[in-house]
């Protein structure tokens, strides 16, 4: 999946299959949410609103009653039928992402940072040059701690999203979604376990969970594997397109 840039030099979806590491990120300034955030953090939501109706334009046919009235057409063609019936979609590819094996293998990979996390935290706050050895893993375990398991949740729940889009699509294959945030979920998850086997190097009072984390990481990444084989093959817009953005 390659991207155009936006004529402002932003990369359309380039957020969707991020790792949210905005401060370390190279193309932060050229990521359409990340300027939305700060505009947020500076001038609040109004400002942003104020911004963002600045750069609206009406495009031809989008003036006058005619408009409204196709509006309304579109949303009298939705039955309470066709919500319930989307409502009822929705919970089941839910139970089915909740309960999958991936699920539960990222679901114990999260609860297995814990006691790393904690180990960890206490020699980096000790002080000293040896302490600040421990701060780049701790960061890295800290922050994929939970984004691994909430974007193998999106890919699951994207699976299934996948699969009806499919039946009902013409023409040229879309690239999934699934597969994007899988592949995120998998180099995200990758990172933890090589953060929890430097933890485990460092201390080795942290090698028992070090390992057992590594281990658990090795499985969830075995099942994205299984589950997504076409997270390898997805292209991130401005990530892995880099001399096109």
């Amino acid at each position: 999946m390659s991207a155009e840039p936006h004529e402002h030099g932003f990369i359309p979806g380039i957020h969707n299959y991020c790792d949210r590491w905005c401060e370390r990120c190279a193309f932060s300034s050229r990521c359409r949410a990340y300027a939305i955030e700060m505009t947020l953090a500076v001038d609040g939501f109004e400002g942003e609103l104020a911004a963002a109706a600045e750069g609206l334009e009406s495009a031809p046919g989008e003036e006058g009653p005619g408009f409204d009235f196709a509006l309304e057409e579109a949303e009298a063609a939705v039955t309470e039928a066709d919500i319930e019936r989307e409502m009822l979609r929705h919970d089941a590819a839910w139970l089915v992402a909740d309960t999958h094996p991936l699920m539960e293998a990222v679901k114990t990979l999260t609860k297995l940072a814990e006691p790393l996390i904690e180990g960890a935290g206490r020699r980096a706050e000790s002080g000293g040059a040896e302490a600040e050895a421990f701060r780049e893993p701790l960061e890295v375990l800290c922050r994929y701690r939970y984004l691994v398991q909430a974007k193998v949740h999106r890919a699951l729940l994207g699976r299934e999203e996948d699969r009806d889009a499919e039946e009902e699509q013409e023409g040229d294959p879309i690239p999934s979604d699934a597969d994007g945030s899988a592949k995120i979920a998998h180099i995200t998850c990758a990172a933890a376990r090589d953060a929890a086997r430097r933890l485990g190097d460092l201390d080795p009072a942290l090698a028992a969970p070090a390992s057992i984390y590594a281990q658990a990481a090795e499985r969830a990444l075995e099942l994205i594997d299984q589950a997504f084989p076409g997270h390898r093959s997805f292209r991130r817009p401005g990530f892995d397109d880099t001399g096109k953005a």
